[in-house]
């Protein structure tokens, strides 16, 4: 109740606000992005036309995360049905695979790549990054039965042992890969937003939408006057913090 009374007062206070004061704003805003060229801005009207609660955000982000995410689980290397528990389990053990059993190195004797990897994980960039690597799948492993589908650890993981697979063949790297790593970085900033937004009161107003349709001076038709139609964006304190086109 008292969020949506919150709401109710703010909107008063727009609503009681002269459009003068918002349209005066906007001016600024035209000269500005003009560089400083008067465009004779005058307003031929003015609407607010939504309010962004973070209800509303958080409900877009969501959206956008699952059409991201859906096409990286359409390619079958990333699939529920392919990248099952026993397919990663494979991929952790894959090096060991390629190596002899028992390991020997400077005359010393090792069950496996795994342990010598560990026993001496500075010794290289590549056996650091293995140990790494199979210290992230055991820990996505012991946590299997709880993973959500589309987990971006567990795709990221994956793709580390998919590249040197390509490697240790001399096959190039599949740009998918490289694809999936900007996709994944992508959505994990996403999902941080929409973490941060979840913890936050569902009905706080984040931006203000108006329409304004105004008429200049466009200099770069020789001053000719012309109609222009934009939506601007104000923040929850009434300052226009961007433009969008209208189409």
């Amino acid at each position: 109740m008292k969020n949506i009374l919150f709401l109710l007062v703010i909107a008063t206070a727009i609503s009681c606000s002269s459009n003068g004061e918002f349209t005066e704003k906007i001016k600024q805003k035209v000269k500005t992005d003009a560089l400083g060229v008067e465009m004779n801005y005058q307003s031929i009207s003015f609407q607010w036309i939504d309010t962004l609660t973070v209800n509303k955000q958080l409900t877009k982000g969501l959206e956008a995360y699952e059409k991201m995410l859906n096409p990286l689980l359409d390619y079958s290397s990333f699939s529920e049905e392919v990248l099952n528990k026993e397919k990663l389990i494979e991929l952790r053990n894959w090096e060991n695979e390629q190596r002899n059993t028992p390991f020997m190195f400077s005359g010393k004797k090792y069950k496996n790549y795994e342990e010598f990897a560990f026993a001496n994980r500075d010794a290289s960039t590549f056996i650091s990054d293995l140990c790494n690597q199979i210290e992230i799948t055991d820990k996505i492993l012991n946590e299997w039965d709880n993973l959500e589908k589309g987990n971006l650890d567990l795709i990221r993981n994956a793709i580390w042992y998919y590249e040197r697979q390509d490697k240790y063949y001399n096959t190039n790297s599949k740009p998918i890969w490289k694809s999936a790593i900007t996709l994944i970085d992508e959505l994990e900033k996403l999902q941080a937003e929409n973490d941060r937004l979840s913890k936050m009161d569902a009905n706080e107003v984040m931006e203000y939408k108006a329409l304004n349709n105004y008429k200049i001076n466009n200099p770069l038709l020789n001053g000719a006057e012309v109609e222009v139609s934009k939506f601007f964006i104000f923040d929850k304190e009434l300052n226009i913090i961007r433009t969008e086109s209208v189409e």
